[in-house]
């Protein structure tokens, strides 16, 4: 655990007790992890929330349809090379990992980068309204996003391998997410203003993470510079690489995702074939986040009582099952009542994916080793939104012919997990 990560956690004292009822909060900021999931939380929320695939996804997906004339495969490709950055988390992650940044490798990253991101976005808001311009601002703001959340997944990583909760921390992740992804039914809202108006809402959690960063998290400024900077980098990089748990991780992760999507084509049958306004779009986003964060809360339940490599299984086995949900999308009230129960179900079903990579990162490469694996994830959903859009706009598949696809190509991933390590995965969380 870095030195940052122990200034903040608080261990209490053998034999210590709580009695009275005003002591029991106190004695719940003191437990081992409290700092480090209250950390994790708010910089994973703010990094999601202002992703231009969250707050931003109709503000940008209605501009570049209606206003702009794209269809299916150009908006998916649009949002796709914007959040490029995100399958690059790597470097971010080799950076921060080495390079300290006013002798921290933390809280000066975490506190410059939400700065950073936030003056970003306020610029999206004055580019030209064409597609390149757009594009091109935004992947600069994501670069910025992306360290906020390499930094915020390092300290998950370090955290998680000390106290032994990367389920704990990983359901806390989840759930900062899922309460994130509040921000799309708010875009959905506010894609019927002006474009600033977006970009100043999602400016504004993120110029208050870095007051929080700035005047909370401290880190003492001793950490150095090696000189032998690039050769601590490639080390860093060589434990990785040769992590096999690792490589097996995200493997599986990215055979999970690659399955061809229907996230952008969606929309379009939504818009296009059942006539949803922009605001019952906004309404089902977000029962279906509030849907995806109660899911989110039973994994600590189910990740003390089954092993991790049962609980792969099942996930893989119900987010395919349940992809089958969407054959009967077929008017507001089966939209509603589907986005409520796969959003419950897959939000849960997917934790495990997010255990398995915080297990499967090798010590001595936490924010370099937790960034690829998250890369890999990224790189399938890019392939998979982009092939699925492309079978629907170029070769006529229809919205219900990629969902019986989707569905049957997620099952592939079931051939990975006998192959992962039983270290790795055949125990349950105790902690």
């Amino acid at each position: 655990m870095t030195e940052s990560a122990a200034a903040q956690v608080t261990i209490p004292a053998a034999g210590e007790h709580v009695i009275p009822p005003l002591g029991r909060l106190r004695r719940i900021t003191k437990l081992p992890y409290f700092n480090v999931a209250l950390i994790v939380g708010c910089g994973i929320f703010v990094s999601t929330f202002a992703q231009a695939g969250v707050l931003g996804l109709y503000p940008l997906r209605f501009l570049l349809k209606d206003k702009l004339g794209e269809g299916p495969l150009r908006v998916a490709l649009f949002m796709q090379l914007a959040n490029m950055p995100w399958n690059l988390k790597i470097i971010a992650g080799i950076i921060s990992d080495a390079i300290p940044l006013f002798g921290t490798r933390r809280r000066h990253y975490l506190v410059f980068s939400s700065l950073l991101a936030g003056l970003l976005w306020l610029c999206i808001a004055i580019v030209p309204a064409r597609f390149l311009p757009l594009l091109m601002m935004t992947m600069v703001m994501n670069i910025a996003l992306v360290f906020v959340s390499t930094i915020t997944g390092g300290i998950l990583v370090e955290g998680g391998q000390s106290f032994g909760v990367t389920g704990k921390l990983s359901s806390v992740r989840v759930m900062a997410m899922n309460i994130a992804s509040l921000g799309v039914p708010l875009g959905a809202v506010l894609a019927a203003m002006t474009l600033g108006v977006s970009a100043l809402v999602a400016a504004v959690p993120l110029f208050l993470l870095f007051f929080v960063a700035f005047f909370l998290y401290k880190e003492p400024p001793t950490a150095k510079r090696d000189p032998k900077i690039w050769k601590n980098v490639g080390e860093q990089l060589k434990i990785a690489l040769k992590a096999k748990s690792l490589w097996f991780a995200a493997g599986l992760l990215f055979l999970v995702q690659f399955a061809p999507g229907f996230y952008t084509p969606l929309m379009f049958y939504q818009t296009d074939t059942l006539h949803f306004s922009e605001k019952f779009i906004g309404l089902i986003s977000l029962v279906a986040a509030i849907a995806g964060a109660i899911g989110a809360l039973f994994y600590v339940y189910f990740c003390r009582r089954f092993t991790l490599r049962q609980l792969l299984y099942a996930c893989v086995f119900f987010t395919s099952l349940l992809s089958l949900l969407y054959l009967g999308y077929n008017d507001r009230k089966s939209a509603l009542i589907i986005e409520i129960i796969y959003a419950f179900a897959v939000s849960l079903a997917q934790l495990p994916l997010y255990d398995l990579a915080a297990r499967a990162t090798p010590k001595g490469s936490e924010a370099v080793g937790y960034s690829i694996i998250v890369s890999v994830w990224n790189w399938g959903l890019l392939v998979s939104d982009l092939v699925g859009s492309g079978l629907y706009e170029k070769y006529n598949l229809t919205f219900k012919n990629l969902v019986w696809l989707n569905a049957g190509t997620t099952l592939l991933a079931l051939i990975a997990i006998p192959l992962l390590p039983a270290l790795l995965v055949d125990s349950k969380e105790n902690a």
